[in-house]
């Protein structure tokens, strides 16, 4: 008997498979040829069997061909005997196993079921064609690639996806996600299922099916911002199939981790998806900073008719931290003190800064999304999200900042560790109507979208009474008495140990968007098709404080933004696209942000129009049966952009005066290369130049706090049906520092990373996976302050894990 290899993907349906199995040998015993007598001297002829098989649309599983049986070649006449043999009928054949579908058992609805590395549909209603055929650069990260990265988090993605670099929080903005996408500020442009997430937050990514991230100005897509691109979570929903899976991992840095994702069909018309996950854990390589996780998702969807359905999604993630600001830096040599530098020693990577009798970091999350679906008439559907979620970023950290290295000895060297804090909560109500339908004109295909979106976003902003080193860190209160501790050995027993107490006052900001939207593609034949995108949002922001007597800051913006991309398909395959699209940064947009410096609203930009951003793209994409691959040329540029001069004591002054560019080229694959050879990874390289400035010095160089250049490769091989062996490679330039262009002279340097797993699979419904991640244990920094003299965030050290996986 021949023996068929079951998929990676696959594996753990043996069940589906055995019922394929029986019901096919069912219906070969109970056909009519089987049950035909064969009294007859003649053999049976059995007909061939034809089969007709058509591309199957991106996001659907490409079915097995069915095997032609060959029909029986005549056998010669054997002269009549007196008692001739009977005829025994062949048995029938067992059917092969049923190939994986799409959407079943676990497996992604957006993800090719037979290369679980090739996604090939967006999860973004906006997105509506195949990825190949989208004429826009989508980083679309699956799910069994969230998992061979081992990236729980939107942060530990950000370290391995070229075009993304992380950032740092401080007094102006708050701490968490902070993104760069293309080279610019994306912080509060993440979205979960197409719906804006504001604020500054900490993510996991337990409940995602696909993270996407959506390269170039999207503000026909996501309104507002986006002007690098946007980040969105696709959530895992409901499924036809009865499945649980656990994850239990174990590792160093006293890792513990529990996942549990089970399916449910409780009927025809009802089914829900239950995900959890909790998480006890320290940082690699950093004493005294913890990671613990609670987190909890639920998807249910109920058919109330043949033409209406109705969905319930829910989500909380709880977070608790110690957090970890790093390390400090050298300014005489230009590095930081981790780096070997001449005339003192090089610091121990794990040192740690932090008063762990009083920092802390609790971030929480709570996301209910209600929607309906009703399909108006055939071709035509009516969809409505209503969305509540609040989000609380609250922390107290300490900042190793100003060294002093007056002292000969450097184990005499001080440094101020600073506390920075914030409570911020955001709460967010918004609502999404959509409209989908076709229609042709002449030979022209329109696939059309149509929407309104209503937001309403409330965001509170305290700090911790006692705490704020943001107003020049002048009297020992602002800086926490006591507070100077050693670089080399650093103590903070001395530091004060009073319970901070929250303030009193707040900082409250209110915006209301409203929203119109229209996406047409328009399919003129098998090889030319046109993406045309409006969106036309009406923007109002306010800031006010709690206190007596404060002024209210207000300002109201309408902006216009548009797409249109050409798709010319020169092959079934493949597609060659040019696009244009815009997006606009109104004042204020920044929701986290302290004042006009870090892009929020104050006195000094409150009479400034919009940022206005424009880009170019020309890109190719193809696939080569489960591997895709794409390249992009880019050109993105901001007009009108905000520059602030002063602060810190001197009045601030903000000017639209600036005038940034970024060029690139960009490169993608996912999928497999062979049976056994799976590939996910990219590569971007790009030049930013500031074009103009108030600032004379700034004109002629490139951005700050930004990698130019990065490379990343995930790779897994299947050795056999039980062993299979991978590991991924990732590659950052340098990064330059500085408040926006890079002129203060300070820079990270490049590094290469390396990770290696194996997976062993006991049976198709249970599996072990071994990994070791930054096995050379690289120290490398996620990113550094725009100050001269910065502290610089300590990326996770070597870790190793082992994971049993189960599916039941």
């Amino acid at each position: 008997m021949t023996q068929t290899k079951t998929p990676h993907s696959l594996r753990g349906h043996t069940a589906s498979r055995s019922i394929g199995m029986m019901t096919a040998a069912a219906i070969g015993a109970t056909s009519p040829a089987a049950l035909y007598a064969q009294s007859s001297d003649e053999p049976l002829l059995l007909p061939g069997i034809e089969v007709e098989t058509s591309e199957p649309q991106a996001a659907k599983p490409k079915p097995q061909p069915a095997k032609k049986r060959a029909a029986a070649a005549p056998a010669p006449r054997a002269t009549p005997a007196p008692a001739p043999a009977p005829v025994v009928a062949e048995a029938p054949v067992a059917a092969a196993p049923a190939a994986p579908v799409a959407g079943e058992n676990g497996l992604s609805p957006y993800a090719n079921p037979e290369a679980g590395y090739q996604a090939v549909q967006s999860g973004n209603s906006l997105l509506t064609q195949p990825l190949v055929d989208t004429p826009r650069t989508v980083t679309a990260v699956t799910q069994e690639v969230l998992r061979d990265k081992n990236a729980t988090s939107v942060r530990e993605l950000a370290r391995t996806t070229p075009g993304i670099t992380l950032g740092t929080g401080e007094g102006g903005n708050a701490f968490g996600d902070v993104l760069f996408i293309r080279g610019f500020r994306s912080s509060n442009d993440v979205f979960i299922d197409g719906v804006r997430d504001s604020g500054v937050a900490v993510r996991e990514t337990f409940m995602a099916e696909q993270v996407e991230i959506t390269k170039g100005p999207s503000g026909s897509i996501g309104g507002r911002s986006t002007t690098g691109g946007a980040v969105n979570l696709v959530t895992k929903k409901a499924q036809d199939t009865d499945f649980v899976k656990t994850t239990t991992t174990f590792g160093t840095a006293d890792l513990a981790r529990q996942e549990v994702d089970w399916n449910k069909v409780w009927n025809d018309r009802f089914k829900t998806r239950i995900g959890a996950v909790a998480q006890v854990s320290d940082v690699a390589g950093r004493d005294g900073s913890k990671d613990d996780r609670l987190g909890l998702s639920i998807a249910a969807e109920y058919e109330a008719t043949d033409r209406l359905t109705l969905d319930f999604e829910a989500y909380q993630l709880q977070m608790k931290q110690m957090p970890d600001w790093g390390v400090p830096w050298d300014g005489t040599n230009g590095v930081p003190f981790t780096e070997s530098a001449a005339g003192r020693p090089t610091l121990d990577r794990d040192t740690f800064y932090g008063n762990p009798d009083r920092d802390f970091h609790d971030a929480t999350q709570s996301v209910a999304t209600f929607g309906a679906t009703f399909e108006v008439t055939p071709g035509m559907t009516f969809t409505n999200r209503s969305r509540l979620s609040r989000t609380e970023n609250d922390y107290i950290v300490s900042a190793p900042e100003r060294p002093d290295t007056s002292d000969a000895d450097p184990q005499n060297w001080t440094l101020t560790a600073s506390p920075k804090s914030r409570y911020q909560v955001n709460e967010v109500a918004s609502n999404t109507s959509e409209l989908s339908f076709g229609f042709n004109t002449g030979s022209a295909r329109h696939d059309m979208i149509a929407g309104f979106a209503l937001s309403r976003e409330e965001i509170s902003q305290r700090g911790y009474v006692g705490l704020s080193s943001e107003v020049g860190g002048g009297t020992a209160e602002d800086r926490l008495e006591g507070c100077s501790v050693a670089i080399y050995n650093p103590d903070v027993s001395g530091c004060s140990t009073a319970t901070p107490v929250r303030s009193a006052d707040a900082t409250l900001t209110d915006v209301t968007t409203r929203s119109l939207y229209l996406n047409d593609t328009i399919t003129f034949n098998p090889q030319w098709q046109l993406n045309l995108g409006a969106r036309l949002d009406d923007y109002s922001v306010s800031r006010t404080t709690t206190e007596a007597g404060a002024d209210t800051l207000s300002r109201d913006d309408t902006m216009f933004n548009w797409n249109a991309g050409v798709v010319w398909k020169p092959r079934d395959n493949g597609s060659i696209y040019l696009s244009y699209a815009t997006s606009t940064n109104p004042v204020g947009d920044e929701l986290d942000a302290g004042g006009g410096s870090y892009n929020g609203i104050d006195s000094s930009n409150l009479l400034l129009e919009p940022e206005e951003n424009t880009a170019i793209e020309l890109g190719t994409k193809w696939q080569f049966g489960n591997l895709t691959a794409t390249a992009a040329l880019f050109q993105t540029t901001k007009d009108n952009a905000r520059e602030s001069t002063g602060g810190r004591g001197a009045p601030v002054v903000t000017t639209a005066t600036g005038e940034y560019r970024v060029r690139g080229i960009e490169l993608g694959f996912g999928g497999n290369i062979t049976e056994k050879l799976s590939l996910f990874g990219g590569a971007t390289l790009m030049d930013s130049e500031v074009l103009k400035s108030s600032n004379p010095d700034n004109v002629g160089e490139e951005f700050a706090n930004i990698a130019h250049e990065q490379f990343n490769v995930l790779a897994r091989y299947d050795y056999n049906d039980q062993w299979s062996f991978g590991g991924q490679a990732t590659w950052r330039g340098s990064v330059q520092g500085g408040t926006f262009a890079a002129t203060n002279g300070n820079e990270l340097p490049s590094y290469w990373r390396f990770d290696l797993m194996a997976d062993y699979h006991i049976t198709d419904d249970a599996s072990v996976n071994f990994r070791i991640d930054n096995v050379l244990d690289e120290t490398y920094y996620d990113a550094l302050y725009r100050s001269g003299t910065p502290f610089v965030y300590v990326a996770p050290g070597r870790s190793a894990s082992i994971s049993v996986s189960m599916k039941f």
